[in-house]
């Protein structure tokens, strides 16, 4: 089986799950506005019934409520849960279709493919669905505002700059690369814990101890490194071995991958 069938059967059996996160996190983050706005109302006009001037409220006042931060940080460990989940759950039954497929060990890494890049398109929609709950939350906030005569302060570009939005949705375009990169570190390094663990599980008690300490020390050794070197180097040398020492543990992670997921695991 090719690696777009592959992608195609994993985006379909998540689907549901998927659409379930996504209705979660806009019923959340709708409601709240609501709530939030309904709150903000009320402030301004005891305010103004007491003679107070000066009130104004901001976007970013809501994007770092507690409420919506949280429904971002559901999204972040839905995804996370997910990245490990999707391989842990071919190993909860017998006979099934991904569970043949395992038992072919040339198919494998056809297998591993898919699934990152399924993570990976998963990830890329929840931002574009985010940035697009975003803007119209934006319009409906500012609708509000402007029918109750609230002041409005600063403008949409300015709030999404707040904190993990700003790493979220950077100014550039080459930034937004390079976050995505390390999301796709951060999964690479999720998968190849669970490979090493299924790989280990059968031959002591301790696989998922043992896994973490692999991993670990492999992401361990270059970071070490390249705070070694730092006081030495200049900017741009920095980043420069920040990147080789990125690839080297990209490299290294998947060779590991590889290594468990076509010969040491067993299924």
């Amino acid at each position: 089986m090719s690696v777009l069938k592959l992608i195609s059967w994993e985006l379909d059996r998540v689907k549901k799950s998927y659409l379930i996160l996504v209705g979660v996190l806009l019923a959340l983050q709708f409601s709240w506005l609501g709530a939030f706005l309904w709150r903000q109302t009320a402030t301004y006009e005891e305010m103004r019934l007491e003679g107070m001037t000066g009130y104004t409220v901001s976007f970013a006042n809501y994007i770092g409520s507690t409420v919506f931060t949280l429904s971002v940080g559901v999204a972040i460990v839905a995804m996370i849960f997910f990245s490990v989940w999707i391989w842990y759950r071919e190993f909860q039954g017998r006979g099934t279709f991904m569970m043949r497929l395992l038992t072919i060990p040339t198919g494998r890494m056809k297998l591993f493919i898919a699934k990152f890049v399924t993570v990976m398109m998963l990830i890329l929609g929840l931002f574009a669905i985010q940035w697009m709950a975003l803007l119209l939350q934006y319009q409906l906030f500012t609708a509000w505002l402007n029918a109750k005569m609230i002041p409005l302060q600063g403008s949409f570009e300015r709030a999404i700059q707040f904190d993990y939005l700003a790493m979220m949705y950077p100014e550039s375009g080459f930034n937004f690369l390079v976050h995505q990169v390390l999301i796709a570190f951060v999964v690479l390094a999720l998968f190849t814990f669970v490979l090493v663990e299924r790989g280990l599980w059968q031959r002591t008690l301790w696989s998922p101890v043992l896994a973490i300490c692999v991993v670990s020390g492999l992401i361990a050794l270059p970071t070490l490194l390249i705070i070694y070197f730092e006081r030495y180097l200049f900017m741009d040398e920095l980043i420069g071995l920040f990147g080789l020492g990125l690839i080297g543990l990209v490299f290294g992670l998947t060779l590991l991958s590889r290594r468990f997921l076509s010969k040491k695991m067993s299924v």
